[in-house]
C-alpha cells in the first residue's frame, strides 16, 4: 500500500567545468567577480551560493547570478535534457585561487572549485577554439584544419577556450576541425587574410559582439594511402581535386561563430549565447564571407561553384614542410593509420537520417551526431579523452566538477572510455 504514496526526489546535479576571474576591463560595475559554466537539467531552476574568504579571514557569501547560455531554438522544448548555464559571483578579492560552491547558503558540505589562472600573454588578433570531437576525426582532416588556420592568420588555438582566452585574445573563432574560414575566392590568399576579413566586418559593424558565418559544403575526396604512411611523406596536394563547393542560396545554413572576446560571455557552436553590454550578433551574408566545410564526401557534387585550390595547396605544403623540421620534428617519422573513409560513409548516412528527423514534428531522441553508431571497418589505433570527477552531496543535492582530463588509448571500435567519479563525500553517487 505504501508504494502508492512514494514519490521520487529530483535533486540538482550541476556539473561545473571551470571557473575564472572576470577581467576588470569587461566590468561596468565595481567589485571582484568569478564566472563559471556548468551543465544542468533544462527542466530545473538553479540556486547556487559562492563562498570566499577575505584577507582578514572573514567569510563572504554571494548568491550566484545564473543564466542559461542559449535562449534560442533549443529553449522552446525539452527534447534535449541537458543545457549549459553560466553563473557569476561577487567574491572577496581578485587573487583567490579557489571558491566553494553549494546549493545552500551554508558552507558546510560545499564543493571546492579551483579558479583557473590565465596566462599573461601578449594580445593575439585571432584565436581558434576547436570543438570536442563528437565521434571521430580522420587524421588527414585534422591536419588540414590545423594547417589552414595557421596559414591564413590564426595565432593560437585552445579548446578550454572563451573564458580562458579572453584576457589575451581580440577575436575568437569557434569551429569544428573541418570548418574553416577561407576567402570566397581561394586563389586570393595570404598569411593574414582571415584577420583582414574580420577587421573589415568589424569596421562595418562597430556594435558587433559576434559574427555568424554560414558554411558551404566542399567536394573533397581524401587520398587512398597505404597503411603505415610516414607523416613526413604526407602533403595536401589532394586538395587540387576539391574543385566544387555549394553556391550561396536563400536557404539558411548552419552557422559558425567568431566573437569579439571581450563582448560576449558564452558561445554555442552554431550561435553566440550571451552578448554583453548592448553588443549584438551580426549574421554575415554568405556572398560576403563564409566557412568551407571540408569533409570527405561520398556524394559527388558535380554542380556548384568552381573553385581553384592551387595557391592554398602550395602555401600549405610549403608551411607543413617547415613545421616537419621544427615543431613536428619529433613525430615526423610517425607511421599513420589508413584512411577511415569507409566509416565516414556510414557517418554521412547517419547525418542524413538526423536531418530528415529535424523536419518532423516528432523525433526519436536528442538529435545530435553523437547518437550515430559507427562500426569501424577495421581495427585501428585511436586516441580518446577521459575525465575524472569529484562530487559533493548537500542536503539531497549534488554538485560535480571535472577534476582533470587526459588522453588515453581508446576502447575497441574507437570508443572513448567512460569517465569516472573518483572522489565524493556520500555513499550515493550522483
Amino acid at each position: 500500500m505504501g508504494d502508492a504514496f512514494l514519490s521520487r526526489q529530483n535533486p540538482s546535479r550541476p556539473i561545473i567545468f571551470g571557473a575564472f576571474h572576470r577581467n576588470h576591463i569587461e566590468q561596468n560595475i565595481p567589485g571582484n567577480y568569478v564566472i563559471f559554466q556548468f551543465l544542468g537539467d533544462v527542466q530545473q531552476t538553479y540556486r547556487l551560493y559562492c563562498f570566499s574568504t577575505t584577507q582578514n579571514g572573514k567569510q563572504f557569501v554571494y548568491q550566484a547570478h545564473i543564466q542559461r547560455i542559449h535562449q534560442g531554438k533549443r529553449f522552446v522544448n525539452d527534447i534535449c535534457s541537458m543545457a549549459g548555464f553560466i553563473a557569476e559571483c561577487n567574491v572577496a578579492n581578485q587573487s583567490l585561487s579557489f571558491i566553494r560552491i553549494s546549493t545552500k547558503d551554508n558552507v558546510k558540505g560545499s564543493l571546492k572549485i579551483p579558479i583557473e589562472m590565465t596566462s599573461e600573454e601578449k594580445r593575439h588578433k585571432l584565436v581558434v577554439c576547436m570543438a570536442p570531437t563528437y565521434a571521430l576525426i580522420e587524421w588527414r582532416i585534422l591536419l588540414l584544419g590545423i594547417e589552414i588556420w595557421l596559414a591564413l592568420g590564426i595565432e593560437e588555438s585552445h579548446v578550454n577556450c572563451l573564458l580562458f582566452a579572453k584576457p589575451w585574445a581580440e577575436m575568437i573563432a569557434f569551429t569544428d576541425f573541418d570548418d574553416i574560414l577561407i576567402p570566397i575566392q581561394p586563389m586570393k590568399i595570404y598569411s593574414t587574410v582571415i584577420i583582414d576579413i574580420l577587421q573589415n566586418l568589424a569596421n562595418q559593424h562597430p556594435q558587433a559582439g559576434s559574427f555568424l558565418f554560414e558554411h558551404r559544403d566542399v567536394r573533397m575526396v581524401l587520398p587512398e594511402n597505404e597503411q603505415g604512411l610516414q607523416l613526413d611523406n604526407f602533403n595536401f596536394s589532394f586538395l587540387i581535386n576539391s574543385n566544387r563547393k555549394k553556391e550561396c542560396t536563400v536557404w539558411r545554413m548552419k552557422t559558425r561563430v567568431i566573437v569579439n572576446a571581450s563582448r560576449v560571455d558564452t558561445v554555442n557552436m552554431h550561435e553566440s549565447g550571451i552578448n554583453r553590454l548592448g553588443y549584438v550578433q551580426v549574421r554575415v551574408p554568405c556572398h560576403q564571407a563564409h566557412f568551407y566545410h571540408m569533409r570527405h564526401s561520398f556524394r559527388d557534387q558535380a554542380i556548384g561553384q568552381f573553385i581553384n585550390m592551387n595557391n592554398l595547396v602550395q602555401l600549405l605544403n610549403r608551411n607543413f614542410q617547415k613545421r616537419l623540421q621544427t615543431t613536428l620534428q619529433t613525430i615526423s617519422k610517425q607511421r599513420m593509420n589508413s584512411t577511415l573513409t569507409g566509416t565516414l560513409d556510414d557517418f554521412d548516412k547517419c547525418i542524413i537520417e538526423i536531418n530528415k528527423e529535424h523536419f518532423k514534428l516528432k523525433v526519436s531522441r536528442c538529435m545530435t551526431p553523437h547518437v550515430c553508431y559507427l562500426k569501424m571497418k577495421s581495427e585501428i589505433d585511436c586516441v580518446a579523452s577521459v575525465g575524472n570527477y569529484e562530487f559533493a552531496h548537500i542536503s539531497g543535492d549534488f554538485i560535480l566538477r571535472l577534476m582533470n582530463a587526459q588522453f588515453t588509448d581508446s576502447d575497441k571500435n574507437c570508443d572513448a572510455p567512460i569517465s569516472k567519479i573518483v572522489k565524493g563525500n556520500y555513499f550515493y553517487a550522483p
